[in-house]
């Protein structure tokens, strides 16, 4: 079996865009940008078909929400292919989602202090690990840097805020403050270790003939 190549196919369509609207210059950033738009789709459609047949959809749709929005300004560990990528945020957020769901009626009865105090603990993490650009678009500069932490970091008040007034018995109030600690978890040495440990056990290496 072909290794999934997202990158052929967002080159493919965006030399195809290209050509229909006459602007072969920007060939490469229309085909950068099918490129994520495919493999966020792809990843989607996967992702939602798991949730759908588990019903976790609600847990997996506000954890992506999410995750979504702190990662995009605070970054986290990558992995190094996209199939990986694909097969790790399946494994998380479906685990993550029908963990949440089959022990709510515990959790739901935990006391207001464990939900604010997981809120309090990610604060922290999100202090201390400053916001992490990828490898190969680093900050340009230390004032872009610190904009993203304070963006960061106002994110996170608004969403714990969101739990808090949500309260102790609301299912999205939980599953927020673990989206949040999940985030902050890959902005950790240990997030970057355990990321990189399931990088390396999903890399399949060719025969040679």
């Amino acid at each position: 079996m072909n290794e999934i190549s997202i990158h052929k196919i967002g080159q493919a369509l965006g030399t195809y865009v290209a050509e229909k609207v006459s602007r072969a210059d920007q060939t490469g950033v229309l085909s950068f940008g099918a490129e994520i738009l495919v493999g966020c789709i792809i990843k989607l459609c996967i992702l939602f078909s798991f949730a759908f047949i588990m019903d976790i959809v609600l847990e997996v749709a506000i954890l992506l929400i999410v995750t979504g929005i702190i990662r995009t300004l605070s970054g986290g560990a990558h992995c190094s292919a996209y199939y990986r990528c694909l097969a790790i945020s399946v494994l998380i957020f479906t685990v993550l989602g029908y963990s949440i769901k089959v022990n709510y009626p515990f959790i739901r009865q935990l006391h207001p202090a464990i939900l604010l105090g997981i809120l309090v603990l990610t604060f922290g993490l999100y202090w201390i690990y400053p916001p992490q650009a990828p490898s190969n678009k680093p900050f340009k500069d230390k004032k872009i840097e610190l904009a993203f932490r304070w963006y960061t970091l106002l994110a996170v008040v608004i969403l714990s805020i969101t739990a808090i007034a949500l309260g102790s018995n609301s299912l999205p109030a939980w599953i927020i403050s673990f989206a949040l600690l999940w985030q902050a978890f890959t902005l950790t040495p240990l997030g970057h270790r355990f990321i990189g440990l399931f990088d390396i056990l999903l890399t399949f290496k060719k025969k040679t003939s």
